[in-house]
């Protein structure tokens, strides 16, 4: 399917669907990669999943990186306006607001994208996240449910990357949840980041 400048995996359950999801791929991957841990987390939810719009080794991703593998700020924040009519079409389509759903390089864009628009979207899970806005202030996000799911042995980033990004999301006035699992970049073996997922959102934190 197309729409709003994304080739996307729509899934939706056997039952009506009680939310909306967007599911984010990280770098060189594609669609399909996070539907099994949407449905796992979301069972009844329609999974809305884009694939990024940059080639990048045997997949996708969602925005640049310079040759140093900095982020590219600009072409970051250019992409993530796209992705906010993407989440614009979604709350078309199902008359929700959607939940953001990044790992990773989409974790990035997630956040930035809720950076540029937090009335588009309800709440967001980002793992393995990383901040669009190092060393900016975060605009008004009062109220805004955020799950951080970060790697106590990440090789891809520093201790303080998911701690800055909470600290950055609580000055900004959102209700942050930080939780470091005891995996690499990659899932946790024991679907540690689903069953944390599932808690957060028993939690009723973005009811």
């Amino acid at each position: 399917m197309e729409s709003a400048g994304f080739h996307y995996k729509l899934d939706i359950p056997a039952e009506v669907p009680d939310c909306a999801v967007v599911l984010l791929h990280g770098s060189g991957r594609t669609e399909e990669d996070l539907i099994p841990f949407g449905r796992a987390v979301f069972p009844r939810g329609a999974l809305y999943a884009p694939r990024g719009t940059v080639a990048w080794e045997a997949g996708f991703a969602f925005f640049r990186r310079r040759p140093d593998r900095q982020l590219d700020s600009d072409d970051l924040r250019h992409r993530a306006g796209g992705l906010c009519r993407f989440v614009t079409f979604v709350f078309e389509q199902t008359g929700q607001r959607p939940l953001l759903v990044g790992y990773s390089n989409g974790a990035i864009i997630a956040a930035e994208a809720l950076c540029q628009n937090r009335h588009l979207s309800k709440g967001a899970i980002l793992l393995r996240p990383l901040s669009p806005r190092n060393d900016a202030l975060l605009p008004n996000l009062t109220g805004y449910p955020v799950l951080l799911l970060a790697g106590a042995h990440d090789d891809r980033r520093h201790p303080c990357d998911a701690p800055h990004l909470a600290g950055q999301l609580a000055s900004a006035g959102a209700e942050v949840v930080l939780e470091t699992i005891d995996t690499g970049h990659g899932w946790a073996e024991d679907a540690m980041d689903e069953r944390l997922s599932r808690q957060w959102l028993a939690r009723g934190s973005t009811a």
